[in-house]
């Protein structure tokens, strides 16, 4: 694919890609919202660049969901600002049919496919773009995608080069509202970068382009397929794919977790003596006929489920105590007994097998809380290989500490290598006994509870262990590996069993909500059903990259579609504009999106209106190392973010004053084709800007103290799901 890119100076007005077609929420600014001419300093003259993504190619009821190959910005701009600093003044987007020449683009009807959201970034050759295993952004950047991306650093710059900005961010009105939002900055503000070299972008786009051949080339929306779980109602103005409804597809598995504790008590108790029974025998308890089982109320006992277990594996007893067991039992640890009280042994055991089945290891501990605490280990695994156990690890990257044992019965401890051998340590266990027998080699050993390089956690019930199994007997790269969590139980005191709660997969991908109790957000009040997967009916997690968003029965359309998204830049020479930093909030803090439940029957719709509310401060919408010793900040830009077709108004507050801070309303489009993007039922949203500009409000200085109030308002006439409420803004840090 042939990508052409085109550089304008300015030599006559309304150059902006998408028309006059912006607005701007809280001023009395009523002069055309050309780019040329907005807010632009007689003295720093406004120029663009266009930029396309790579193609996307979708079928019907497909989602493109993932980071696109990087682009190489137009020659004269990389030239021009080559160790020089471009400042962004703001930008256009559009999704476009692509002339060869650059000249003709044809706009893609957002009918035909739905930007649900983008991430893009415009970054130097200071930096990479990477896979992330962990995101920590509770999905501001990533927006809960299947794999999450970060720009680093390279590890070769200089410590001057980072003193400038290497790489930009922007998402703000980054929806259904994406072409007829305004991003723009008034005059002597602007987003700052060094040596600007790539573009990059992570779209989500969903194909919604009805197939039937009666419809295939009419931009008037026309419903194709949808699955029996769409919540968009007959004959609706937008398709209810956009919502990324949980379809037959979707392998969605529901698991109710239970765990052991030994010291403490649980924080949610299991309430029903079979259910406690059952997770006794489930976490390895020998029942017999002399195991005592009752329910009791006695604060000499812990509350909920434990249970008594012998040092030969026999249980002793089973207990379900009723004692506090409708409170948060850690609120009442006065009033009775903990788990894991008086205990000076703890015992655990765990059968490693490998993909082999006939190679295993097998792993004891007993852990004595005495005079002289020490571990009793015990392994066993084959006699003619050497096999090996690294202690509180998940994979080898934790450089953990491990117990090798090799094929000729030799035992050696090892701080393990990522992916390498690693360096033997010296030595700290003794070998009480190394035998052989039906070809398993079973090595007892002892050694200290504290160590320099590992200690024994007696307050713990979970050791995460790795084990492997070399090629032949001297130690080596493994054959066969594993990982396993062995489980301490407590000898002749009560072990404890918690009802750890309800998690799951969809399509393998482990399903995580942060929703927030109040007052940081009121989803977990509302018990909405976004927060919980075995109430979860759609949305981001059932709209992976690539998901066809069509039940299994129903055959999907095979005619392809391939477009452009299409981004146009406006920047200044830098000379004295300030840099705007990236400020941001969930309302649904911190789901990324929640469900909009269906209003009652009885209730005229235009009556039916849902709300959530949110509460936090200052500190919370930014990286607080960048709020240092400053004095506060001002907002400069303010864009919620909201979904097509319920977005009703979104309003942010000063809580401590009551006043408002931004109020926007979601303008639904009315179907008139003479009119540039008013789809009817889609959305527009005009940000909130304050400056220094005639009509503009001025900004105000806000503390990182300050309280803020979030109330979002949606239309419930239908359920909807995956809808979003989150404060997309740009300001500036005062110092």
């Amino acid at each position: 694919m042939l990508f052409i890119f085109v550089l304008f100076s300015l030599s006559s007005p309304n150059l902006n890609l998408n028309g006059d077609v912006y607005d701007i929420s809280n001023s009395n600014y009523t002069s055309s919202t050309d780019f040329s001419t907005i807010f632009s300093d007689i003295n720093k003259n406004v120029e663009y660049f266009d930029v396309y993504s790579p193609p996307i190619t979708s079928k019907y009821g497909e989602v493109y969901w993932t980071m696109m190959n990087s682009v190489l910005l137009p020659d004269n701009i990389v030239n021009r600002f080559n160790n020089k600093i471009i400042a962004i003044v703001g930008y256009e987007t559009d999704q476009v049919f692509q002339d060869p020449l650059g000249l003709h683009d044809i706009s893609v009807p957002i009918t035909w496919t739905y930007n649900h959201h983008y991430e893009a970034y415009l970054r130097n050759s200071n930096t990479q773009i990477i896979s992330s295993n962990k995101s920590d952004d509770y999905g501001q950047y990533n927006h809960g995608a299947k794999q999450n991306w970060k720009i680093i650093l390279n590890k070769s710059i200089d410590r001057i080069q980072t003193t400038y900005p290497n790489n930009l961010f922007f998402s703000e009105a980054n929806g259904g509202e994406f072409r007829s939002s305004f991003h723009g900055y008034p005059s002597n503000y602007a987003q700052l970068l060094y040596s600007p070299r790539f573009f990059d972008i992570q779209p989500m786009q969903i194909d919604t382009r009805n197939r039937d051949p009666k419809y295939i080339n009419n931009s008037i929306f026309h419903a194709g397929l949808l699955p029996k779980n769409s919540a968009a109602p007959k004959n609706a103005d937008y398709s209810g794919l956009l919502e990324c409804p949980c379809t037959t597809r979707k392998n969605i598995s529901i698991i109710h977790n239970y765990n052991t504790i030994i010291s403490g008590l649980c924080h949610q108790n299991i309430d029903n003596l079979t259910m406690c029974k059952q997770q006794v025998l489930n976490f390895g308890g020998i029942v017999n006929s002399n195991t005592h089982i009752d329910t009791i109320n006695d604060s000499n006992y812990p509350s909920g489920c434990s249970f008594v277990q012998m040092s030969n594996g026999f249980i002793q007893n089973i207990t379900l105590n009723n004692v506090n067991s409708n409170s948060n039992s850690n609120l009442h640890s006065n009033l009775h007994s903990s788990c894991g009280d008086g205990s000076k042994l703890f015992m655990g055991w765990n059968y490693t097998q490998s993909n082999n089945y006939s190679v295993h290891i097998n792993v004891s501990l007993d852990l004595t809380k005495s005079m002289d605490e020490q571990a009793i280990i015990t392994l066993e695994g084959p006699s003619d290989l050497w096999y090996g156990v690294a202690f509180n690890a998940y994979k080898m990257a934790d450089l953990p500490y491990a117990i090798i044992v090799n094929g000729s019965g030799g035992v050696f401890e090892d701080k393990l290598g990522n992916h390498g051998p690693g360096s033997v340590l010296p030595n700290s266990i003794k070998i009480v006994s190394n035998s052989v027998n039906n070809n398993k080699r079973r090595v007892v050993l002892t050694r200290a509870l504290k160590g320099n390089y590992y200690s024994f956690d007696t307050t713990s019930s979970e050791i995460p262990l790795l084990t492997a199994i070399g090629f032949n007997g001297k130690f080596s790269y493994h054959h066969y590996k594993a990982s396993t969590i062995l489980s301490l139980k407590a000898i002749n005191s009560s072990t404890c069993i918690c009802d750890g709660g309800i998690t799951g997969t969809i399509d393998g991908i482990g399903f995580n909500k942060n929703c927030l109790p109040e007052p940081r957000g009121d989803l977990l009040q509302q018990h909405n059903p976004s927060c919980f997967v075995q109430t979860y009916q759609g949305g981001l997690s059932c709209c992976s990259h690539q998901s066809v968003l069509l039940d299994i029965d129903q055959e999907q359309p095979t005619h392809e579609m391939t477009y452009h998204l299409k981004f146009r830049f406006w920047f200044q020479e830098y000379t004295t504009q300030q840099s705007l930093y990236r400020f941001y909030y969930q309302t649904e803090a911190f789901s990324g999106e929640y469900d909009i439940p269906q209003c009652d029957a009885e209730i005229p719709p235009e009556e039916c209106i849902h709300s959530i509310t949110a509460r936090f401060t200052g500190r919370d919408l930014i990286d607080s190392k960048l709020i240092n010793n400053s004095r506060g900040f001002q907002l400069i830009y303010v864009a919620p973010h909201c979904h097509a077709p319920t977005c009703i108004s979104m309003e942010l507050y000063n809580y401590d004053t009551g006043d408002i801070i931004c109020h926007v309303d979601g303008l639904l489009g009315g179907g008139n084709s003479s009119q540039k993007y008013d789809e009817k039922g889609y959305i527009k949203l005009n940000p909130c800007l304050w400056g220094y500009d005639d009509g503009l409000l001025k900004p105000s200085l806000l503390s990182w103290d300050i309280n803020l109030l979030s109330i979002k308002k949606n239309n419930n006439t239908y359920a909807h799901y995956g809808d979003m409420a989150s404060w997309q803004m740009r300001g500036v840090i005062v110092n």
